[in-house]
């Protein structure tokens, strides 16, 4: 049955003039592009295992396959990546109230507090940096500036606007990020209310709340969620 779908697949790559080690072919896969070794960084390919007259889908670090001497990591069987992550959403799914209800609260109360205070501070900073540099201007016009003062002193100010606004910048990007996070979170909240246990693995599950997964070992990877959280998993 196996070797049935295989060819059956191949044939249909082949009708649709894609290559089998195609980019838009390998990323068919739900783990494409989205395994990555944890000892070397590389992400990991998928490919064909024997085991006798058996054929199993595995997946290899793409550095360990092309110089094993630079990565030690082993394959993984592609059935024990999906084993793990059914047992992964039950425990989410059992224990959301003891796991995922603290998250979101944790993240709620990091995103409302310090960043937004600290950002409302700066924009006052700005607001007054402009008023000295528009009565800066308003002094040199009047002639009770000399110009080499008047540049040391705009040339100051425009440093220390420019520095508050990489403050800002940087601030609403970490407040982004967390209110990104909020929302992930929420919607995995969302999901596993009203979700019951699975016992097979579900791509559309995966693809809506998992970003990648890490290999420690033959034995044990971690999935990161979209809210940047990492879950480990024994296989």
């Amino acid at each position: 049955m196996f070797e049935a779908v295989e060819a059956a697949l191949n044939q249909r790559a082949k009708e649709k003039g894609i290559e089998k080690r195609n980019d838009k072919y390998q990323n068919r896969y739900s783990f494409s592009g989205k395994i990555i070794c944890s000892e070397c960084g590389s992400t990991f390919k998928r490919r064909i295992h024997s085991s006798g007259t058996r054929k199993y889908v595995a997946w290899c670090c793409s550095k360990h396959l092309k110089q094993i001497t630079e990565c030690s990591m082993q394959f993984i069987r592609d059935e024990d990546i999906k084993t793990a992550f059914v047992t992964m959403i039950n425990k989410l799914i059992f224990g959301r109230k003891l796991i995922l209800q603290p998250l979101l609260d944790a993240l709620r109360g990091m995103s409302n507090s310090d960043n937004l205070s600290r950002i409302q501070e700066l924009e006052k900073q700005i607001e007054k940096n402009a008023e000295q540099r528009e009565l800066l201007v308003k002094l040199m016009a009047k002639g009770y500036l000399e110009p080499a003062l008047f540049n040391r002193e705009n040339n100051e100010l425009k440093m220390e606007a420019d520095n508050y606004m990489g403050q800002k910048e940087a601030l609403i990007h970490a407040l982004n990020g967390e209110l990104s996070k909020v929302q992930e979170v929420s919607n995995l909240i969302k999901f596993t209310n009203k979700a019951e246990m699975i016992n097979t693995f579900n791509e559309q599950i995966f693809n809506d709340h998992i970003e990648k997964i890490i290999v420690y070992s033959r034995v044990e990877i971690g999935f990161v969620l979209k809210c940047g959280i990492t879950l480990r998993e024994r296989m």
